[in-house]
C-alpha cells in the first residue's frame, strides 16, 4: 500500500536543481491538467473554433490582397491624375508661348498631344480604373462583412471558456506545485499581527510607499508577504536655459575697416526639486533563526562573469576582506572571512554583527545552493537579488519580480481563438511560477529556515480591521485614480489608508492619496558673455507643491467558499445587495472584496506652506 506523503516532511534543499529536474515540469503538467479541466467544463468546441479562426485567418489574406490591389489601382489613378494635371501645364504654356511666336512648330505640336493624352487618360480612368475599384472595394465590404461574421462567431464559441477564468488561479497551481508554500486567501490583521509581534516587522507607516500588490502567505508556519509597491522619492532635476547674443567688432584690413559679426550661445542651468516615482517588488519573510543577527548584501551579477572572470574577482577582493578581517580582530569587533573565499566575496555580507548566527545559518550545503543560485545562466535568474535580514525578518529583493505582471486580470487571458488562450494561460502561469520559486529560492537554499518551524502564537480576540491595510492599499490603487487624486495633482499619487471603522465584515477607511500640482517658474541666472558684457538668461522650471485629497471608503470582505469566476462574483453580489439602493456600476469588485467609495466631496488640500522651491 502506497504512503501518504506527508507535506510537513517535505523539504527543498537543492532549489536550483529540483526547479530543472522536478518543479519546472511538474508545474507545466498541472497548467496543462487545469487548462484541459477549464476547457472540458466549459463545453468548448476546440476543433469547430479552429476551423472557424483557420476561416478567419483565410479571408483576412484575401482581405490584405484586395487592399493591395486597391492601393495599387488608386496608386495608378493617382499617378495619371497627375500626369493630367501636367498635360494642362504644358497646354498653358504652349498656348502662352504661341502668342510670342506664332511659328513654333513644337508647342503646335504639343497642345494636340496634350489633349489626346488627356482625353486618353480620362478615358482609362472613368472606363477602367474606377469600374475595377468599385468592384474591388465591394468585394473587400463583402469580405469584411464576412470576416466580422466569423469573429463573432469566434468569440461566441470562446465565451464559456473565456468567463471560466477566475482571480487566484494562479496561486492555486503555484500551492499545488509546491505544497510547502502556502498562500493566503487574503493579507489579514492576524498575518500582519503576526509578523509585526513575533517576527519584529517594523516601519509599516512609510508614508512614501503604497502597496500595488500584495500576496501573503506561510513557509512551513513561517509568515511571508510578496508586494510590490509605489515608492516615491523627492529627488532633483536640472533645467536649462540658453539665449543667443550678437555683436559686432572692425578690424583693419588693408587699410580698409572691415565690420566683423560675431555669435555665442549662453547657456545656464538651475537644480530644482522634482519628485520620482519607482515600482519596487520584495519578499519579506519572518522566521525565528539566527534571531540576533543583522546583515545585508546586493547582487553581485556573478551571472554576468565568467568562471575565470569571478576567480579574478575572488582573487582580488578576498585580500581586501582578509585584511578587514585582521583589522576587526584588532580592535574587538567579531568580523571573520569564511574559508569559502567564493561565497564571502560573492554573497559578500560583511557588515553581519554576529559570526555564530551567520555561520549557523549559512551551513556548507547553505554555501553550495546560494553560489550555484547566484553563478546559474540558464536555469533561474542569476545573482539578481539583495538580502537583507534584520534579526527574524528577511527581505529578499528581485529584479526579476519586478518583470512579471504579478496581478494579472483574468481578461488577459480572453480570445476568439483557443490556441491563442492556450498560449497565453500557459506562458503567464509558467513565468508566475518561475518568478515566484525564485524569489523565494535564496531562503529555499537555508536549510535552517525550513527546519524552524514557530512556535503556537496567541491571535488577539480583536483587531483594528479584517485585513491589513497592505490589502486596502491594494484594493484602493486597483481603483481609478481620479476618484481618489487631487483635482490638481500631475504626479503620480500616493495612496495611504487608516481604519474609520470595522464591523459586520467591512473595513470603513479613509483614504488620502498624496500628489502635487505643478506650477510653471522663470528663473533667471547672469552669464558673461564674449562680448565684454553679463547678459541675463530666462531659465523655465516646474515648482512642485504637495497636494492631498481624503476620501472614505467602504470594503466589504467576503470569504468564498469556491472559487468564482467575474460574472459569478458580480451575480452573487447584486443579489446580496437587491435590498440596497447600490448601483453596481459605483462597486469595485475583486476577489474577496467589494469596495464602493462612500464620499465624493471634494477634500482637497494643498499644503503651500510646505511647497518646494
Amino acid at each position: 500500500m502506497a504512503q501518504s506523503i506527508d507535506q510537513d516532511q517535505i523539504m527543498i534543499n537543492h532549489p536550483l536543481d529540483e526547479y530543472k529536474n522536478i518543479y519546472k515540469s511538474l508545474h507545466e503538467k498541472h497548467v496543462s491538467e487545469k487548462l484541459d479541466s477549464l476547457i472540458l467544463k466549459s463545453g468548448v468546441n476546440v476543433d469547430a473554433n479552429r476551423l472557424t479562426v483557420k476561416d478567419i485567418k483565410a479571408k483576412e489574406k484575401v482581405k490584405e490582397n484586395l487592399s493591395r490591389s486597391i492601393s495599387k489601382k488608386q496608386g495608378l489613378k493617382s499617378f495619371l491624375i497627375f500626369l493630367m494635371i501636367l498635360l494642362v501645364v504644358a497646354m498653358i504654356i504652349s498656348i502662352y508661348q504661341l502668342t510670342i511666336d506664332t511659328q513654333s512648330i513644337i508647342y503646335w505640336s504639343i497642345i494636340p498631344a496634350s489633349v489626346i493624352l488627356f482625353v486618353v487618360f480620362i478615358f482609362i480612368i472613368k472606363s477602367k480604373l474606377n469600374p475595377v475599384i468599385k468592384s474591388l472595394k465591394a468585394d473587400k465590404q463583402i469580405i469584411v462583412d464576412k470576416i466580422k461574421l466569423l469573429y463573432d462567431e469566434a468569440w461566441a464559441q470562446m465565451a464559456p471558456l473565456n468567463n471560466s477564468f477566475y482571480e487566484g488561479i494562479s496561486q492555486e497551481l503555484f500551492q499545488q506545485t509546491i505544497p510547502l508554500i502556502k498562500m493566503d486567501a487574503m493579507f489579514d490583521s492576524k498575518r500582519l499581527d503576526y509578523l509585526v509581534t513575533k517576527f519584529g516587522l517594523d516601519e509599516l507607516e512609510d508614508y512614501n510607499r503604497s502597496t500595488l500588490y500584495v500576496q501573503s502567505g506561510d513557509l512551513k508556519g513561517n509568515p511571508y508577504y510578496i508586494a510590490e509597491d509605489l515608492v516615491h522619492k523627492l529627488g532633483t532635476k536640472t533645467y536649462t536655459g540658453s539665449i543667443t547674443i550678437h555683436w559686432t567688432t572692425t578690424s583693419t584690413v588693408n587699410g580698409r575697416t572691415v565690420t566683423n559679426h560675431h555669435s555665442q550661445v549662453l547657456s545656464a542651468s538651475i537644480t530644482k526639486p522634482y519628485p520620482y516615482y519607482t515600482e519596487q517588488s520584495y519578499l519579506v519573510y519572518g522566521n525565528d533563526a539566527a534571531p540576533d543577527l543583522i546583515f545585508s548584501r546586493q547582487d553581485s551579477d556573478a551571472e554576468n562573469m565568467s568562471e575565470k572572470q569571478i576567480d579574478k574577482h575572488v582573487n582580488k577582493s578576498i585580500k581586501k576582506l582578509e585584511k578587514k578581517s585582521r583589522k576587526s580582530l584588532s580592535q574587538g569587533t567579531n568580523y571573520t572571512v569564511f574559508g569559502n573565499s567564493e561565497f564571502e566575496v560573492l554573497f559578500n555580507a560583511i557588515d553581519r554583527n554576529h559570526e555564530v548566527q551567520f555561520r549557523l545559518l549559512f551551513t556548507p550545503l547553505a554555501q553550495t545552493e546560494l553560489l550555484e543560485l547566484m553563478k546559474d545562466k540558464n536555469i533561474g535568474f542569476g545573482d539578481d537579488f539583495n538580502f537583507i535580514k534584520h534579526k527574524k525578518i528577511n527581505i529578499v529583493i528581485p529584479e526579476q519580480l519586478s518583470t512579471i505582471k504579478l496581478n494579472m486580470p483574468t481578461s488577459y487571458y480572453s480570445s476568439y481563438d483557443i490556441d491563442d488562450i492556450i498560449q497565453k494561460f500557459k506562458n503567464y502561469q509558467n513565468a508566475y511560477f518561475k518568478h515566484i520559486y525564485f524569489a523565494f529560492a535564496p531562503l529555499l537554499a537555508i536549510p535552517l529556515y525550513q527546519q524552524t518551524v514557530t512556535q503556537e502564537y496567541i491571535y488577539k480576540d480583536l483587531y483594528d480591521s479584517y485585513v491589513s491595510f497592505f490589502e486596502h492599499e491594494r484594493i484602493v490603487n486597483n481603483m481609478d485614480i481620479n476618484q481618489f487624486k487631487h483635482s490638481e495633482s500631475v504626479t503620480r499619487n500616493i495612496l495611504k489608508t487608516s481604519v474609520s471603522e470595522s464591523k459586520n465584515a467591512e473595513d470603513i477607511i479613509k483614504v488620502t492619496a498624496y500628489g502635487y500640482k505643478s506650477i510653471p517658474r522663470i528663473s533667471y541666472e547672469t552669464r558673461l558673455g564674449r562680448d565684454g558684457r553679463m547678459h541675463t538668461i530666462p531659465i523655465p522650471w516646474d515648482e512642485y507643491i504637495p497636494v492631498e485629497k481624503s476620501s472614505e471608503v467602504n470594503v466589504k470582505v467576503n470569504i468564498e467558499n469556491k472559487p468564482l469566476t467575474h460574472a459569478e462574483r458580480v451575480k452573487q453580489i447584486i443579489t446580496d445587495l437587491k435590498d440596497k439602493k447600490i448601483d453596481t456600476k459605483d462597486l469595485f469588485i475583486m476577489k474577496n472584496f467589494v469596495a464602493t467609495i462612500l464620499n465624493d466631496k471634494k477634500n482637497d488640500k494643498i499644503k503651500e506652506t510646505k511647497g518646494i522651491k
